[in-house]
């Protein structure tokens, strides 16, 4: 049903926000949870065991909390105090001017336009965090505009093969839209304010975008374990058509296909294991990531995504003709898992050349990042 909504279904909605999961990492003087990075990445791994699209919205609305942390006070609480049920905020763009909007100065504010692609979790927010270019000539020049998602045009255009319930619509301004001065923040700002809020313990947990990645990982690796489930859940009830195997449990080609895929996702989970560990040592020592540390978070990431991916169709490739229908779960899991693991922070070739640059001790021009770790 929620792939073809093209969205998670508000009856769930209502269920996560009742059990509180939309308050995973709100900010702590509004009642947020404030999880340490093992639960967050546990609490992903459950519910991407059950649904990868609604882990993945659950997720992605968690990261868009961050940029409340650069905000007035008067601002941000009557978008965290209102009556609302669902995510309350969305952050969407920063990585290039396509995937955002532009922004001019004007008395008392900035005139915003534009149109922001992949809004996941915009369906269910009332809020959203928009990134803009406001120099047409220097893309070191962007920041966020925090906007009432009622005052945006949404497309229904989400038509993808894979996490197609996460609703990820474009958000677009009707022609230019005014944002006054207090709804606009930079990365620098919001350096600035986190460091002061952790100074007076009401800041997030250290980490900033690498710890929301890192904890994301979650999602690949329940559906991972949601994979394999099922395929074992199956195997005395198959056969291997055109060979001696009339119970596909005693062959052993599956023998070697299940141990491939339970290898990899061992595997893909101990590199999780390590990332959270060091994000919640750094937590404990009250130090943040180095960059050489955020870097290889950054390719643990890829790197776990693209072994959950590769683990999940291994198990699909092996279930047969009957695996390609809609009512059969493993095709769904995979293409939400390949998908994912397309996302551009995510793409295992970036990272691997990333971390082989810095191995090899070659510089090179500084990486396009997002907007949460550009330096204005």
């Amino acid at each position: 049903m929620a792939e073809q909504q093209r969205r998670i279904p508000q009856e769930n909605i209502e269920r996560l926000d009742a059990a509180g999961v939309f308050t995973l990492t709100t900010p702590k003087r509004f009642g947020g949870a404030d999880f340490t990075t093992r639960e967050l990445h546990d609490i992903y791994r459950a519910l991407g065991a059950g649904c990868g699209a609604t882990s993945w919205v659950v997720w992605a609305a968690a990261g868009g909390n961050l940029w409340s942390f650069s905000f007035p006070q008067a601002v941000v609480t009557p978008v965290y105090e209102s009556r609302w049920v669902g995510n309350r905020t969305f952050a969407v763009g920063g990585t290039s001017r396509r995937m955002s909007g532009t922004a001019r100065r004007v008395d008392g504010g900035w005139m915003v336009e534009g149109k922001w692609p992949f809004a996941t979790g915009s369906v269910h927010a009332s809020h959203g965090y928009l990134a803009v270019y406001y120099d047409p000539a220097d893309d070191t020049k962007v920041g966020m505009v925090l906007v009432p998602k009622d005052s945006l045009v949404t497309q229904d255009d989400w038509q993808a093969m894979g996490l197609a319930a996460t609703g990820s619509q474009t958000v677009a301004t009707d022609g230019e839209l005014f944002v006054p001065d207090e709804r606009f923040s930079t990365p620098a700002l919001l350096a600035s304010q986190i460091d002061e809020l952790t100074a007076q313990g009401r800041g997030p947990r250290r980490g900033g975008l690498a710890r929301s990645l890192v904890t994301g990982t979650g999602t690949a690796l329940g559906m991972a374990d949601h994979a394999m489930d099922v395929f074992l859940g199956t195997l005395g009830r198959r056969t291997i058509a055109y060979s001696p195997y009339a119970n596909q449990a005693v062959a052993p080609i599956t023998h070697l296909t299940v141990g491939r895929a339970h290898s990899k996702i061992r595997a893909a989970s101990l590199v999780a294991d390590a990332a959270v560990a060091a994000l919640d040592e750094c937590e404990r020592r009250a130090v943040d990531p180095t960059d050489r540390q955020t870097l290889q978070f950054h390719t643990d990431v890829a790197y776990i995504w693209d072994a959950c991916s590769s683990a999940i169709e291994t198990l699909f490739r092996a279930s047969g003709a009957s695996a390609i229908t809609k009512r059969q779960p493993l095709q769904l899991i995979a293409r939400n898992c390949r998908a994912g693991s397309l996302h551009a922070a995510h793409t295992i070739d970036t990272w691997m050349e990333n971390i082989g640059r810095a191995l090899c001790g070659v510089e090179v021009a500084p990486s396009f990042t997002s907007v949460l770790e550009r330096r204005s």
